[in-house]
């Protein structure tokens, strides 16, 4: 019973990273110790019916949790971002740096080699570059999204954006930033609790998303299943790379004291929930 309750509670917290722009949902499944379950769970789905009882005990509490974090928290995560950012980036920044000892024990054989040290690199230019995108060319907002090539819209964007958000170190968020889609959809996420439904747009919405959780979760799963020790070094590099897309302006506005608490409970955080991470061989034996 204590397991399900944790993974509702894991839910809610990828849920979260839905939400914010800058928080990878990947890096939050690794920090609570879950990416290689999940990964497996959702990619495999599809294609392994035999074992729907073992992934439905994990997907079930866990998109419980996700669900009920979009609704709930919705309108405050907004406010937060908008009204703290400073500190809840650094927080955010501890959380990431608190997730490499668990990236690093998630398989016995993680001695730096050339491969390796190349797809850490790959893994680091590949977020940067893809963070660097909203700095440089900005984003507006896509209009109204109203009737079917509103809803085509959404449907090809929240598909990236849900890929993205099971890529460690990509940004679901972002990609609907740059599609400017991602005021819209917070707006129609917000007045779930006023029980007003924007069906259209969050019917493509959670279409679109839920096909592209699935088709980069089985495309991630074979690479951890081929190579796991590059797959993995490849992820440290994408870790490392969103610290440039999560590290915020105006620090010196901000008390230092402050920032130095965010950043320990953020690095508490993930040391406490990612401290036991199970590779798939250890679990296998």
């Amino acid at each position: 019973m204590l397991r399900y309750v944790g993974l509702v509670l894991k839910g809610m917290a990828y849920g979260i990273t839905h939400l914010v722009p800058g928080l990878g949902g990947g890096l939050i499944l690794i920090t609570m110790g879950i990416y290689d379950e999940f990964v497996d769970a959702v990619g495999n789905f599809v294609v392994e019916r035999h074992r729907w009882p073992e992934f439905l005990r994990f997907l079930v509490p866990v998109g419980l949790g996700m669900v009920a974090s979009v609704v709930l928290f919705s309108g405050w995560i907004n406010w937060l971002w908008t009204n703290y950012q400073q500190a809840t980036k650094v927080f955010f920044i501890g959380l990431m740096l608190g997730t490499i000892p668990g990236v690093v024990r998630l398989h016995d054989d993680m001695r730096p080699s050339f491969g390796r040290i190349a797809g850490a690199l790959v893994g680091l230019a590949v977020v940067v570059a893809f963070r660097a995108i909203p700095q440089r060319l900005g984003y507006e907002e896509g209009g109204a999204l109203t009737g079917w090539g509103g809803a085509l819209y959404v449907l090809v964007t929240s598909f990236l954006g849900g890929g993205a958000s099971v890529t460690p170190g990509m940004d679901g968020s972002y990609v609907l930033i740059l599609a400017g889609t991602y005021q819209p959809i917070m707006a129609a996420l917000s007045a779930l609790k006023e029980l007003h439904v924007q069906w259209v747009l969050l019917g493509s919405l959670g279409v679109g998303a839920v096909a592209g959780v699935l088709g980069f979760s089985k495309l991630i799963d074979i690479a951890i299943r081929r190579a796991p020790s590059v797959s993995y070094y490849v992820v440290l590099g994408l870790i490392v790379g969103a610290l440039y897309g999560l590290w915020p302006d105006g620090l010196a506005e901000t008390s230092p004291l402050m920032l130095l608490a965010v950043f320990a409970a953020g690095l508490l955080v993930a040391l406490v929930f990612g401290r036991e991470p199970k590779s798939k061989e250890a679990q296998a034996v």
